[in-house]
């Protein structure tokens, strides 16, 4: 099972699966990464990237307050950090569309692209 840290210190599960160019995949408010499996086999040559956000799936809880689309999208932004990748397009579904969102209105001013 792979996690990573959280800026915060939260233990945050994710899958990361093909190879090929990577998606990150964001689901629903109260749903998993797992939500994408039906997907996966119709993607061949693409790496998924399937985070399960804070108290949801594998990820630690780290309370109410803490679950914010802001604070979720500076999650998916530490994945990625984590997994070295600058840029990657966004399949979400529901709150995982509005985080998507809020990554492509927010995360260019607020990131540098690694030399």
């Amino acid at each position: 099972m792979a996690h990573f840290t959280a800026r915060d210190g939260a233990r945050l599960y994710y899958r990361d699966e093909g190879a090929g160019p990577a998606v990150l995949c964001l689901p629903g408010l109260t749903r998993t990464g797992a939500d994408f499996d039906y997907m996966a086999e119709h993607l061949p040559g693409v790496r998924l990237i399937l985070p399960d956000y804070r108290g949801r799936g594998r990820s630690a809880w780290t309370g109410a307050a803490t679950y914010t689309v802001p604070q979720e999208a500076q999650d998916a932004l530490a994945l990625l950090d984590h997994l070295g990748l600058t840029r990657v397009p966004v399949i979400g579904t529901s709150r995982g569309g509005l985080i998507g969102m809020f990554l492509a209105a927010t995360a260019i001013s607020t990131r540098r692209p690694r030399g």
